[in-house]
């Protein structure tokens, strides 16, 4: 318990300066782009400020505790989709920068639905003993679900603020083709995480993501023995 204790502690620290690192570089961009009079990434940046106190939103209003890595996973997408790939023009430059970020999307949001699905069997009525595939299923839904409100987001983004976040604007280019791609990777993604979310609840100890399923039911666990000890006192 020790070890797991003292590991979950580097890797809260890990995600504590990533998270401030790049709330810094947004601070920067925000302040660049005031003193030069370019307004352009003013949306994309307070957006991407807002959404890194994700985690701790849903730690302190819903009482949702994410894996420390999951954090320090979605903090690093945050950046390279956002700050590298909007403001830095990464999706231009790069040709698969879009498709490995969509990709990650989905294995990300895959993890999140099973992790949360899979808590609630556990943890729920004694009745209710839903099966691993049925697990897997809702969690794939819950994934392509996001995914789905994401191109929303990005067909808003471009209609209302002149964005070009569909690929559609300059020659060559093809929105529907974009958003369909979009779709597939995400489905991909979603679909390898829950096949390892699959097996993890059909072989339990034998997994290669084992510690890292194990750190999020760690964080459950202290989160209920914290909420115990509150109403005995």
């Amino acid at each position: 318990m020790k070890k797991t204790n003292e590991g979950m502690y580097r890797t809260s620290k890990i995600s504590m300066i990533v998270t401030y690192f790049v709330r810094l570089v947004l601070i920067c961009l925000f302040i660049r782009g005031c003193v030069k009079h370019d307004h352009a990434n003013t949306l994309v940046i307070i957006l991407t400020f807002i959404l890194t106190y994700f985690p701790s939103i849903l730690k302190r209003r819903f009482g949702v505790y994410l894996p420390i890595r999951l954090e320090i996973t979605i903090t690093v997408f945050l950046f390279a989709a956002q700050v590298l790939g909007e403001i830095h023009g990464f999706y231009d430059k790069i040709s698969w920068w879009d498709t490995m970020l969509h990709t990650t999307t989905g294995i990300i949001l895959g993890l999140v639905g099973f992790l949360f699905v899979y808590l609630l069997n556990e943890n729920g009525d004694k009745n209710v003993n839903l099966s691993p595939v049925f697990v897997v299923i809702v969690a794939f839904c819950f994934a392509m679900t996001l995914g789905v409100f994401w191109e929303f987001f990005e067909y808003g983004s471009d209609r209302l603020f002149g964005y070009n976040m569909q690929k559609f604007r300059l020659p060559g280019q093809d929105g529907l083709v974009d958003t369909m791609d979009d779709l597939i990777v995400d489905a991909v993604g979603s679909l390898v995480a829950c096949i390892f979310g699959w097996i993890y609840m059909k072989k339990k100890k034998d997994t290669l993501f084992n510690d890292y399923f194990d750190e999020w039911f760690e964080s459950e666990r202290i989160k209920n023995e914290s909420k115990t000890s509150e109403e005995k006192l």
